[in-house]
């Protein structure tokens, strides 16, 4: 017997074995897919016509939808439209919708909700009231069809309108329920739903089991705000995060030969500059913004400091774009503190004893505006330029702020030169030159006014055939160097940088932030 007992042990201890093993591979099994993404800043709010920035945009995006989609090579595909065409004409512009598509509140997609929203995106309240001024009205037939009537035929209109961020389609019951929580817990179509934001820190998203499309894979996704790209390396290396967007030049090429990680760099449509504020003295006289410029090496920065993931360039239209002339073609303002120091003086200023330069006994004084990092390498640029223009007898410091802070004094036009940046995902100049130049433009912050200008980029959006729209964009470009209301600093590529368990990813500078066919490998 006693034999018997110590024998059925080895039976026990494999079967007690064998359960352990299932259970733990039904656990492993089930551990959730959770993506962890690197923000450079925390989101700002989520009402679509309102979103300015980036950052906000990439969650956005996982949150909203289009009534179209880009694909991986810039092309466009149905979304929340099957279908869509246009009128010989080109001013009347009917989508066919998807049917049985759910807000994430429950609540249906349709024609009527299509058009509140644009009404909305018309209205006062909009901050893209002037770009989609376009639209004459907009009208539902029946519950799956919407039909937007513009003014006048518009060679842009999808890009200028459909595919914004006041494009992405909020819920209109949610924006009737939630009042001013509405642009905080925004509720979409999306992939992915919104569950939790703690500011300055994270935001989480979890998916949607009801999307109509093919996935998510994953079954949330985080957001981390981490602004430091040197934090934002070692969170990737010790596996904190999958996805970062920057790095110092210095850990670049440790990156690129870790086999555990993932480096992209590819050319996009991202223009980086410092913006003069021509509103008030010193900077509503050209003279001073040429002289600015002449008195700093850019170049030399730019090179010292961010290449390559930014490039000098001299145009608001991106070097990836077909409106892009090429360097040396647009008047530009280079190097030549000789040039400089003539043009003050035609502005009326002298050097003191002191090497300062005054005009009526004031010194002339320049505080730069720079994110804190929400650019690559903005504060560094920021306080170089300082430093030089100091140097050049110009007083000048850096006010380095908070994301939102920032966004705020900017928009008000609290600043005399920023550094800033304009982000899109196509190479339509249009979607430059109108926002940042035009006036009244949604991105022009420095209030800069050139009939000339406004009458050349109207003329552009009239016009189908794209080498007549590049002459009249030339043009554009001309007159916007002409009036040196940009200091330019160069074109930011885009950059992905994710760990090689990140399985499905493939970026673009047309798609960059789309996570439903990622995969945790384990």
């Amino acid at each position: 017997m006693k034999a018997q007992r110590l024998n059925s042990y080895p039976v026990l201890t494999a079967l007690l074995l064998a359960v352990f093993l299932a259970l733990s591979g039904q656990a492993w099994a089930q551990v959730p897919q959770v993506l962890v993404v690197a923000l450079e800043t925390d989101v700002v709010q989520f009402d679509p016509i309102k979103i300015q920035d980036e950052t906000t945009s990439q969650v956005a995006y996982q949150i909203y939808e289009h009534l179209i989609n880009r694909t991986v090579d810039g092309g466009l595909e149905p979304a929340l439209a099957v279908s869509w065409e246009s009128d010989p004409t080109g001013k009347v512009w009917t989508f066919h919708l998807r049917r049985g598509v759910r807000f994430h509140d429950g609540s249906p997609f349709n024609a009527h909700v299509v058009k509140w929203h644009f009404e909305r995106a018309l209205g006062p309240e909009s901050w893209f009231q002037t770009q989609f001024s376009i639209i004459d009205r907009v009208e539902a037939p029946d519950d799956y069809t919407v039909v937007f009537y513009l003014k006048e035929a518009n060679a842009a209109f999808l890009e200028q309108v459909i595919l914004t961020n006041a494009g992405y389609i909020p819920s209109k019951k949610a924006f009737e329920e939630k009042g001013d929580a509405f642009a905080f817990e925004p509720v979409g179509t999306g992939p992915f739903k919104w569950d939790t934001w703690v500011k300055g820190q994270r935001v989480e998203l979890v998916r949607n089991d009801d999307w109509w499309g093919n996935g998510p894979k994953l079954d949330k996704v985080v957001f981390r705000v981490i602004p430091e790209a040197n934090t934002q390396v070692i969170e990737l290396e010790t596996g904190g995060v999958h996805i970062i967007s920057r790095a110092p030049q210095s850990d670049m090429e440790r990156l690129e030969r870790n086999p555990n990680i993932v480096v992209l760099n590819r050319p996009a449509y991202r223009i980086r500059a410092l913006e003069f504020n021509v509103t008030r003295p010193p900077f509503d006289d050209v003279r001073v913004r040429q002289a600015i410029q002449h008195a700093v090496d850019m170049r030399l920065i730019v090179s010292a400091l961010a290449e390559p993931l930014v490039v000098y360039s001299d145009s608001v239209v991106p070097m990836a774009s077909w409106a892009y002339p090429g360097e040396g073609v647009l008047p530009n303002y280079p190097y030549n503190p000789e040039r400089a120091a003539q043009l003050l003086t035609e502005a009326g200023y002298v050097r003191n004893a002191q090497g300062r330069w005054v005009k009526d006994g004031q010194p002339l004084r320049v505080v730069i505006h720079s994110s804190d990092n929400r650019y690559f390498a903005d504060t560094d640029i920021s306080a170089a330029v300082a430093n030089q223009l100091n140097r050049f007898g110009i007083e000048a410091t850096v006010r380095v702020m908070e994301w939102a802070a920032y966004l705020e004094e900017v928009r008000n036009g609290q600043f005399q030169l920023a550094f800033l940046g304009w982000n899109q995902s196509s190479p339509e100049p249009s979607l430059f030159t109108d926002a940042k130049a035009k006036t009244g433009g949604r991105a022009n912050f420095g209030g800069y006014y050139d009939p000339r200008l406004d009458a050349v980029l109207d003329q552009a959006l009239r016009v189908a055939d794209q080498e007549q729209r590049k002459q009249l964009y030339l043009e554009a470009q001309r007159i916007i160097n002409e009036n040196a209301w940009f200091f330019w600093v160069g074109n930011e590529s885009r950059t992905w940088i994710f760990r090689k368990e990140v399985q499905g990813y493939n970026p673009s500078p047309s798609l960059p932030y789309t996570y439903t066919d990622i995969v945790i490998a384990r």
